[in-house]
């Protein structure tokens, strides 16, 4: 509960409600208006003033449709873009995924083995062309010259 009174009729509101106010009329829901007399020119004034602003708001509306029309042509550019970048990736996980099935197969096997027989072939002819080498007697170191 709360340390201060609350009052009986909150916001100024008396108890006979709205009709108890000395302009508040008792008949049944008529309203009078009271404008002042205003000339002819403030009210053209008035009329032109907002004339302008809608032009300005339609001018406005334009721009904005332009502006979205624009931006719609570009999303559709960028998911052809997009579907078109989705079908490269696809090729290449197609191409990653038939490698990847070749080097189980044995192919990389294969490539080690000839690379391995390679060197093997290449130590031997090494080695053979020393001994080859060492058989054969060297020359006396003179040339022999032709006429």
């Amino acid at each position: 509960m709360s340390a201060y009174p609350r009052p009986a009729h909150p916001y100024g509101a008396s108890a006979a409600g709205l009709t108890s106010r000395p302009n508040a009329s008792t008949s049944g829901g008529e309203f009078h208006v009271h404008v002042g007399a205003a000339s002819a020119m403030d009210l053209d004034d008035e009329v032109a003033g907002l004339r302008g602003k809608v032009k300005m708001l339609k001018q406005m509306s334009n721009q904005i449709g332009e502006e979205a029309s624009v931006r719609g042509s570009l999303i559709d550019a960028l998911s052809v873009d997009f579907s078109s970048s989705d079908a490269a990736m696809k090729d290449v996980r197609r191409k990653v995924e038939h490698a990847f099935k070749q080097a189980k197969s044995g192919h990389l096997m294969a490539l080690m083995f000839f690379a391995l027989c390679a060197f093997f072939g290449m130590f031997v002819f090494v080695k053979f062309s020393k001994v080859i080498s060492y058989l054969v007697p060297r020359g006396t170191g003179q040339s022999v010259r032709h006429h």
